[in-house]
């Protein structure tokens, strides 16, 4: 009986342990997984309001609330469109969406998506950009991430505010924002002086007259756009890439069912979205170009012949020095073509 009596206080500890950690353990495992999750657009932008919340929220959803999804807009620290992709990389936030041509010299290969005359609209050109992904042709520039999507808007055209642009010529002289080094490249070819520009910059600019015009598409997110853009130039000539990845490690770690639920709201499915998604966002700054004041210019077929016979040039020199960046260039960009024929 002593014996027992000795052993008993132990025992009970060692119960009251166990209890302990096994309390922790179901703890734990009651404790949401946390991905924060980055673009570079405003709170109540399309990106935040049609994208991004609503595809937290399914994921949320799928998972039965094992996951929840914190949100970093454009106006906060992690909003820079010049760091999505970076941020990603590093760790310092899980998933991003982010525009390809802010992040310079990154995912060169895309870039043959932007340029001019070869997207006829945001649907097939999303599919056909996901395409090359798919068939391994951009592979290796997205190696350090899982690519949840990739995707471009419809053909961006000429805004200006005082010259009515019709011809090809009618560019040079013009100080215009550009998107991205693939724009720029078309604009610099024809005597425009291109203003790369990220987001937040285009409409100061604007206001304190150092460009006479954006090149954009009409689904921007540029505050009093219509109140200083009176003349739209309808040639539909180039696009923009955008990216939605996610940290490759922090993917990895995820459990099974939770990286079921990410590949069932990426992928084909959601590069499909951004075809309507896009026609809708586009709508309403279309239709206040057609307020007083404003004129769409819409080249005749005669005069678009001559915009791409002298556009064409800026094509071939591209695909010579992204090269030097990206091998593939002028197979990627020939595979794109062809697919888009289709």
């Amino acid at each position: 009986m002593r014996e027992f009596a000795r052993i008993k206080p132990v025992t009970r500890l060692g119960v009251t342990a166990i209890a302990a950690l096994l309390a922790a353990v179901v703890s734990a495992a009651a404790q949401p997984i946390t991905l924060k999750f980055s673009h570079f657009l405003g709170p109540t932008s399309f990106f935040q309001n049609d994208v991004v919340e609503p595809w937290a929220r399914e994921l949320e959803a799928r998972t039965g609330g094992k996951v929840k999804v914190e949100i970093f807009n454009g106006a906060s620290a992690l909003g820079k469109v010049t760091e999505q992709a970076k941020q990603v990389q590093e760790g310092t936030v899980d998933i991003a969406l982010g525009l390809r041509g802010a992040e310079g010299d990154r995912f060169p290969g895309s870039s043959v998506i932007e340029l001019p005359f070869l997207t006829p609209d945001a649907l097939s050109g999303s599919r056909a950009l996901w395409g090359l992904y798919k068939d391994g042709t951009l592979a290796a520039e997205y190696a350090d991430y899982k690519v949840l999507a990739l995707f471009v808007h419809n053909p961006g055209l000429i805004h200006t505010s005082a010259k009515r642009v019709v011809s090809l010529s009618d560019l040079k002289g013009l100080r215009l924002r550009s998107p991205n080094k693939t724009v720029s490249a078309a604009l610099e070819f024809v005597g425009a002086t291109p203003v790369l520009l990220q987001v937040n910059d285009v409409m100061p600019a604007v206001k304190e007259g150092r460009i006479d015009g954006i090149v954009t598409n009409w689904g921007n997110p540029l505050q009093g756009f219509n109140d200083h853009m009176k003349f739209h130039t309808d040639t539909q000539f180039y696009t923009s890439a955008f990216f939605i990845l996610m940290n490759r490690a922090k993917y990895d770690s995820l459990p099974d069912d939770v990286r079921a639920a990410v590949d069932a709201l990426s992928g084909d499915g959601l590069v499909a979205k951004f075809g309507p998604l896009w026609d809708k966002w586009d709508k309403p700054v279309r239709e206040g170009a057609a307020a007083p004041g404003h004129e769409v210019v819409v080249p005749d077929v005669a005069t678009m012949a001559q915009w791409r016979e002298g556009l064409r040039p800026v094509t071939d020199r591209y695909l010579d020095d992204l090269a030097k960046l990206f091998p593939g260039a002028r197979a990627a960009y020939d595979k794109l073509a062809a697919a888009l024929k289709r």
